[in-house]
Formats: C-alpha cells, structure tokens, sequence
C-alpha cells in the first residue's frame, strides 16, 4: 500500500515503461461515465468514478475480460500462427474493414472481409494508471501488455498510425515519433513467450472466426449452452467456409433443373412418336447430372476435410520448428 492506501504493483508487474515514457498525462486522462458488470445477473449500468477504486477495478475487470480464452488458450495453436498481427495498412490491403470492438477475446478476430479490432485506451499509455490500477492485478497487467503488444504490430509505420486514428482506434494527437521512442521502451519488456508477462492469447496474431469458434463449441469441459451459443455470440453474422462456393454449386443446379425440366417436358410432348436422339440426349445428361451432383457432394464433404488437415498439420509443423528454435537458443546460455 502506498501512503494513500492504495495497492501497489509488485515488482514482478510493473508497467512496461518508465514513467518519464507517458504519452498520456494522468490529468488527460478521461474514464467512461458508466459501465457493464461482468456478471449476467447485473447488465444495467454501473457508475464509474475514477476516486472510487473498487469501481476502477470492476470497469478494468470488464474491460480486459478474457475468460472465453479459458478453456481453450492450449488449442490456439492449432488455428493461428505464432507472431505479431500483421500492420493495419496491411489489413486494408487485404480489403478487411476494420470494426472497432470493446470485447478484448474479440480483438484481431476476423471473417470473410471484417476485422475486429479493440481501440486502444489512453490509460495504458500513462504510467501512473498503469501502477495503480493494472499492474497490482496479474491478470489485468497479463491482458494489458498483450494489447499494447499486439499495437506494436498494427502500427509499425506511420501510414498504420493515419489508419489507426482515422479509424478511430488510438488518440487523434498521438504523435507518430512520440509512438515510435514508446514502442521502442516498451517491447524489450513484453515478452510474448512469458506467460506471466502476457497473456497466451497474445502469442498469436488475428484469428480466424469460423476455426475459433469451432474449438470453442467442441472443446472439453464446455457446457451445453456454449455448444449451442458458440465463441462469437455478440455477432449477429457467422461465416461459414466455402459459402461462396455453395452459392455457385446451387446456381448450377438451378440451371441443371431446368434442362432437365425442358428434355422432359420434351418427351412428354412427343410420347406418342418420340425423337431417338433426343431420348438418347435426355438419357445422356441425365447419367451427367448425376455423376456431378455426387462429385459436388463429395468435393464439399472431402475439401473442408481436406483444408482442416492441412491446417492442424501446419499448426504441428510450425510448434515444432518453435520448439526447436527455443532449443537452439537455449543450448548457448547453457554452455
């Protein structure tokens, strides 16, 4: 406890940066005028002032809820790559719109042609936030250091940072040589590996939604709730793979239908004397048609087959490489 009797970060969690790295001047700093509990049985509104510290506690408690992570931190692996999130120029390169997002478990979740991203607050750039309110908690500090380390890897240039603020996700006077010196101080600091520095989650970059929310719903010790709510239950659009090639696979059997519609009504027609080369033509299209329908089917049971296999043998290959490499580095400290 300090000499206000407030409760102060241990030495194991201290902010990444010196206090003399502030961005932010704690008299800036401006907290939201209410708030949602993380309990379900209290999702009115709460009264959030800053002098009253349990309140603080339960806006960050909220605030940096990672608690869907769970029971499936040991199965990231599977679906995501180790590494920083790629840069947000690089996001709108790849023709993703960046959807801000207050969940943090949804931060750097993306499907189809979205990405949530999580807008960094200006209390994780203030030192004297950041020591009384985050780093006395391990788990707060954990979810703190991996949000600003994912940040270091959004903004990288300063392109990333005009993306960043005209999408809204940091301060509008964040200046980019003033970010650069603070990302410098701050990543020695924030070791991904460390899972006391940082939360697991953090170790990898954007997740994809479909596969997150698969082993979210078929993990163990999950309830039957979840099974039917799944990981993204505040979207209202899931993504479904190959629904693109859904869509053209039933437009051809649309048209199918009305070929063989037509030969049929064809014959119909001339069943009192009928065309041999136009039951010939019927009969022939008809054995074509179902071939391709069971060659469809069985390509939309066999792809997804397919592509999951690969990814989980990726996922093996590059755990492996990392283990490797780990070792590797550690073979000359021991010597």
């Amino acid at each position: 406890m300090d000499k206000f009797g407030n409760k102060m970060a241990s030495p194991a969690y201290k902010p990444p940066f010196p206090p003399n790295s502030s961005l932010i001047a704690r008299e800036d700093l401006v907290l939201p005028a209410a708030f949602n509990d993380l309990s379900p049985l209290a999702r009115e509104l709460q009264p959030l002032r800053s002098e009253h510290r349990d309140e603080v506690h339960r806006f960050l408690s909220a605030f940096f809820d990672l608690s869907r992570f769970n029971t499936i931190r040991k199965m990231l692996w599977l679906i995501a790559v180790h590494g920083a999130p790629r840069s947000l120029y690089y996001q709108k390169f790849l023709r993703r719109d960046i959807v801000l997002t207050e969940e943090l478990d949804l931060h750097l979740v993306w499907a189809k042609s979205r990405i949530f991203v999580k807008p960094l607050p200006d209390f994780l750039l203030n030192y004297d936030f950041w020591e009384a309110n985050i780093s006395c908690e391990p788990h707060l500090h954990r979810a703190a250091c991996g949000l600003l380390y994912s940040y270091c890897g959004l903004i990288r240039f300063d392109h990333d940072l005009q993306v960043a603020q005209e999408c809204r996700l940091v301060n509008a006077n964040l200046d980019y040589r003033a970010w650069t010196e603070f990302a410098r101080t701050i990543l020695p600091n924030l070791n991904p590996k460390d899972s006391n520095t940082m939360d697991t989650r953090f170790q990898y970059g954007e997740l994809r939604l479909n596969r997150l929310d698969t082993i979210y719903r078929y993990s163990l010790h999950k309830s039957v709730s979840s099974i039917f709510q799944g990981f993204p239950h505040a979207l209202t659009e899931s993504y479904v793979p190959y629904m693109d090639q859904y869509n053209n696979a039933v437009s051809a059997f649309g048209v199918i239908v009305i070929i063989l519609s037509a030969f049929n009504l064809s014959l119909s027609a001339r069943s009192k004397n009928p065309d041999p080369d136009l039951q010939n033509s019927a009969y022939g299209f008809a054995i074509f048609t179902m071939v391709l329908c069971a060659t469809l089917i069985g390509l939309f049971i066999v792809l997804p087959l397919i592509s999951l296999l690969a990814t989980i043998y990726g996922s093996v290959l590059i755990r492996k490489r990392l283990a490797k490499k780990c070792k590797d580095e550690e073979l000359p400290r021991s010597a």
